[in-house]
C-alpha cells in the first residue's frame, strides 16, 4: 500500500486597511468604545443576495505582504 503525504497551510493575516475586504464598511479596530453591530452591512452578515466586492486597497496590501 502506498501513501502520499499532503500537507496544507492555512494562513490568516490582518491587513491595516481602512475598509473591510469584501465591502465598504469601515475597518474599525478600537472595540472598547464601539457599540455592537455598528459597522456592518448585508454583505458583512452574509445576507442572501448581498454580493461581495473585493476592495482594491486591501488587495494591494495583501499582494505587497
Amino acid at each position: 500500500m502506498h501513501y502520499e503525504l499532503v500537507i496544507g497551510l492555512e494562513i490568516h493575516l490582518k491587513l491595516n486597511a481602512s475598509v473591510k475586504l469584501f465591502c465598504r464598511c469601515p475597518n474599525v479596530q478600537d472595540f472598547e468604545d464601539l457599540a455592537p453591530n455598528t459597522h456592518i452591512c448585508p454583505t458583512c452578515s452574509g445576507q442572501p443576495g448581498a454580493l461581495p466586492v473585493l476592495q482594491q486597497e486591501a488587495l494591494e496590501k495583501a499582494i505587497v505582504l
